[in-house]
């Protein structure tokens, strides 16, 4: 017999439930630049209709002892390169006017040689995964996150589906803030 049986899987399912990939809430923090943008944050942040839980790599070196080569990790990268979202874009286009304001604040777009201090641009991006009852199961928070990035969006007449708008954010690391027991109560941070 197999060390884990089907009853096992049943009964960790419905005690614990499952994380489901369409329960989640995301918060843009407002950099210094954006002061004056709390509103629109608001709804960009309501828009995230795609969100990237980020992930991390350690980093490995082969040390060669005798005849055998042997990974050793080395460092620990928090994949800072980008985290990508695609936001749904409203009637007003306030995802796509508010990130596009974002990112031209961090390099004025007639004179690309003012470039912003980061700590003025530098924001939090903060994911919360959410149960089936809207409650809080784990908590990330990206940190020194700016766009990086706005892809084309595509137009068609064909096409009478909603607008999306995938922007990709540069970030230096993150962390996991709290996770929840399946009673809501504050657990421990395993990740």
């Amino acid at each position: 017999m197999g060390a884990f049986s089907l009853e096992n899987f049943w009964q960790h399912g419905w005690q614990h439930d499952f994380a489901r990939s369409n329960r989640y809430e995301v918060f843009f923090g407002l950099p210094k630049v954006m002061q004056n943008r709390g509103d629109q944050s608001r709804v960009v942040s309501m828009m995230a209709e795609d969100v990237l839980i980020p992930g991390m790599i350690l980093g490995t070196r082969p040390i060669r002892i005798n005849n055998l080569n042997e990974q050793r990790a080395h460092v620990i990268d928090f994949g800072g390169d980008s985290i990508n979202f695609t936001f749904l874009i409203d009637g007003s286009w306030t995802a796509k006017d508010f990130i596009g304001d974002w990112m031209r604040k961090i390099v004025n777009p007639e004179n690309k040689r003012i470039v912003e201090f980061p700590d003025q641009y530098y924001a939090t991006i903060d994911i919360h995964a959410l149960n089936r009852k809207d409650e809080k199961t784990a908590h990330w928070r990206i940190n020194d996150a700016f766009p990086r990035s706005i892809a084309p969006i595509s137009a068609s007449w064909q096409n009478p589906e909603v607008m999306r708008l995938p922007v990709s954010f540069a970030y230096k690391d993150w962390e996991v803030i709290k996770t929840y027991n399946s009673a809501g109560e504050v657990g421990t941070v395993t990740a």
